[in-house]
C-alpha cells in the first residue's frame, strides 16, 4: 500500500506541474464533417516541432522526454537541500537543485531571449494538402489544418497563416474560407484579425479562447499559486471521474483517497498542511521562477498570449526580475500582443462584426478550475474560465447556481433567453452573447469528435448563426461521454451525468473498511496466516 500511495501522489503531482506548465496538446480535426466553404483550422499545441525545422527526418522536440530514473535521480539529490530549507529555511541549496534539475528537460523546446527558435527548431508553416472538394461540392472539415511553431509570437505566426489563407484560395477557387482557432489557435486567429480584418474570411470561430487570460497559465506566471482545500476535493472528483486513472493505482485505493480528501476538507484537516505548503511556495517563488520560467515555457511568446491583464504585470516583474534588458526583445512581443491585441478584443471583434463579419465564440464549463491557483473556485474548462472566454459571461461558482435575485432581474429585463437551463451562466452580459455556445462537462483539452457537429452546423447555417437558429444547437449543451456526443442541456435534467456525492458518514465508513482490510492483510503475511 505504501508503494501504491507514493505512486499516487507522484502522478497526481506531476499532472498538476504538466496542466500547469503544458495543458496545450491537441489532437486536429477529423472525420466525415463538411462545410460549404474552405475551414482553415488553427490547433493549440499540436504541431510536431523538429530539432532542425528544415528536416522533419531529424529529431522530434515537441515532447518532453523524461529519461529513465532522472525523476528519481533529481528527488534524490533534493531530498538533503529539502531537510535544509525545511529545518533550517534556507533554500538556496533547494533552489539550485531544483532549477538545474528541471530546466534541462525543456533546453531543446526552450526559446531565446528575444523569443525566437535561433537553434533552428521549429517546423515551417505547411502549404498544407490542398485537397479537392467533395462531389457535392462541400469541402471536409479537417482538410486544411496548417502546421506551424506555436511557440513563437501569435504576431508572426499571423503572417504565415495570411499566406497560407492566399493558397488555399488559389488551390480550390474559393472567394473566402472560414477561420477557427482553439486555445493558442484563438490567440493566433485574434493576432490575424486585429492585423488583417475580415475581408477574406466568411465565418470566424473562436474555440476556447482566452480573452482575459487562461488563469492556469496566468496565475502560475505570475507566481499567484493558492492551495484551496475545497478546490483540491472538488478537483479530485472530477478527475477521478471523468479520467482514466487506472495507471495511478487501483480502484479502490483512489476511491478511499477521494474519501480521505473529502473528509479531510470537512474537518478543515487540510487547512494546516495547505497554509504550510503556501508559506514554503512564498518564500521559494521569488527565487525559482525568474530563473526557471524564461528557461521553458516563459521564453516563448504563445505562452504569455495567455496571460490576462490582471497577471502581466506581476508576471513580468516576478519572471524578469533583473533581467528586463536581457529580455528585452521578448518582452517587446509579449507587449505588443498583450496591450495592442489581447487587451483590444472586445474592441476588435465588435469592430469587425459591425463591419459584417460573422466570428462565433465557443466555450466549455462545467469543469473545475486547476487547483493550485487563485480563484480556482470560478466556472471553467479546467485552465480558463468562462468569463474570460466570453468576455464576459455572468457566472456561479463552481456548484452553484446564480441568486433568485440575479434570475429575476434576468427574467424582468427580457434576458432569461440568455440563461443556462442550470442556472450556472447568464450569457447575456458576454460580449456577443447571440453568437456564444456553451459545452458543459468537457475539459480544456478534450475535443472529442462529437463537437465537429456544432461547427459544422455554425459554419454551413445560411447568414450569421445565433445561438436561436439551429433546434440541435442550442447556446447550452452538454458532452455525454457515453454516446460520446453533444445534446441539448434542458432544465429537466440540468447536472447530466452527475454521479450522487456519498455522504460524509459513508466516506467515513469506507475508510475505516479500508483500513482494516489493510491491517488484517498486513497481520496475516506477518504470521504467515492463510486467507
Amino acid at each position: 500500500m505504501k508503494m501504491k500511495m507514493k505512486k499516487l501522489l507522484a502522478a497526481a503531482l506531476a499532472f498538476c506541474l504538466l496542466l500547469t506548465f503544458a495543458p496545450l496538446a491537441f489532437a486536429g480535426l477529423e472525420g466525415g464533417w463538411k462545410t460549404a466553404v474552405p475551414t482553415v483550422y488553427l490547433q493549440g499545441q499540436g504541431s510536431t516541432l523538429y530539432a532542425d525545422k528544415n528536416d522533419p527526418q531529424s529529431e522530434q522536440i515537441h515532447d518532453i522526454d523524461v529519461p529513465d530514473g532522472y525523476v528519481e535521480d533529481v528527488a534524490k539529490s533534493l531530498a538533503a537541500p529539502l531537510a535544509k530549507g525545511v529545518f533550517l529555511n534556507d533554500w538556496d541549496e533547494w533552489v539550485d537543485g531544483f532549477v538545474e534539475g528541471v530546466a534541462p528537460l525543456f533546453e531543446k523546446q526552450a526559446l531565446d531571449e528575444n523569443g525566437e527558435a535561433s537553434n533552428g527548431s521549429g517546423i515551417k508553416t505547411s502549404s498544407g494538402n490542398f485537397r479537392r472538394q467533395n462531389a457535392d461540392g462541400t469541402y471536409p472539415l479537417d482538410a486544411y489544418t496548417p502546421f506551424y511553431d506555436w511557440r513563437l509570437d501569435p504576431m508572426e505566426i499571423a503572417k504565415d497563416i495570411h499566406t497560407y489563407i492566399e493558397q488555399v484560395k488559389r488551390a480550390t477557387g474559393a472567394q473566402k474560407v472560414n477561420l477557427m482557432g482553439r486555445s493558442i489557435g484563438a490567440s493566433v486567429a485574434l493576432a490575424y484579425l486585429a492585423e488583417y480584418g475580415a475581408e477574406g474570411l466568411d465565418s470566424v470561430v473562436l474555440y476556447c479562447p482566452s480573452f482575459l487570460g487562461m488563469e492556469a497559465i496566468g496565475k502560475a506566471f505570475a507566481g499567484k499559486v493558492e492551495l484551496d482545500p475545497e478546490a483540491i476535493d472538488r478537483f479530485a472528483e472530477y478527475y477521478a471521474g471523468h479520467e482514466d486513472v487506472s495507471d495511478l493505482g487501483d480502484e479502490e485505493l483512489i476511491s478511499v483517497l477521494l474519501d480521505v480528501i473529502s473528509v479531510s476538507v470537512t474537518t478543515h484537516a487540510l487547512d494546516l498542511p495547505a497554509g504550510a505548503l503556501e508559506r514554503i511556495y512564498a518564500q521559494i517563488c521569488a527565487k525559482v521562477y525568474p530563473r526557471l520560467l524564461v528557461r521553458m515555457y516563459g521564453s516563448m511568446p504563445s505562452f504569455w498570449s495567455l496571460v490576462g491583464d490582471e497577471d502581466y504585470e506581476d508576471a513580468k516583474r516576478l519572471i524578469f526580475a533583473g533581467q528586463e534588458d536581457v529580455y528585452a526583445g521578448l518582452i517587446e512581443k509579449t507587449d505588443r500582443f498583450h496591450y495592442d491585441v489581447l487587451n483590444k478584443s472586445a474592441e476588435i471583434i465588435n469592430g469587425l462584426v459591425d463591419s459584417g463579419a460573422k466570428i462565433q465564440i465557443v466555450a466549455k464549463y462545467g469543469v473545475p478550475m486547476l487547483p493550485v491557483v487563485e480563484n480556482a473556485s470560478v466556472q471553467s474548462d479546467m485552465l480558463t474560465s468562462v468569463k474570460s472566454a466570453t468576455l464576459g459571461a455572468t457566472c456561479a461558482d463552481m456548484g452553484k447556481t446564480l441568486s433568485a435575485e440575479a434570475v429575476a432581474a434576468a427574467e424582468s429585463e427580457g434576458r432569461d433567453r440568455f440563461l443556462s437551463p442550470d442556472l450556472e451562466i447568464d450569457a447575456s452580459t458576454a460580449l456577443l452573447p447571440e453568437h456564444t455556445w456553451f459545452i458543459k462537462n468537457l475539459a480544456h483539452r478534450s475535443m472529442p469528435p462529437s463537437v465537429n457537429v456544432l461547427f459544422e452546423t455554425i459554419l454551413n447555417h445560411d447568414g450569421y448563426t445565433t445561438v436561436f437558429d439551429e433546434a440541435d444547437a442550442p447556446q447550452y449543451l452538454y458532452y455525454d461521454e457515453l454516446s460520446d456526443a453533444l445534446a441539448p442541456l434542458t432544465a429537466d435534467d440540468p447536472n447530466p451525468g452527475a454521479k450522487e456525492e456519498a455522504s460524509f458518514f459513508t466516506r467515513i465508513v469506507n475508510i475505516l473498511r479500508f483500513f482494516f482490510k489493510t491491517l488484517v492483510e498486513r497481520l496475516r503475511k506477518a504470521f504467515g496466516l492463510g486467507e
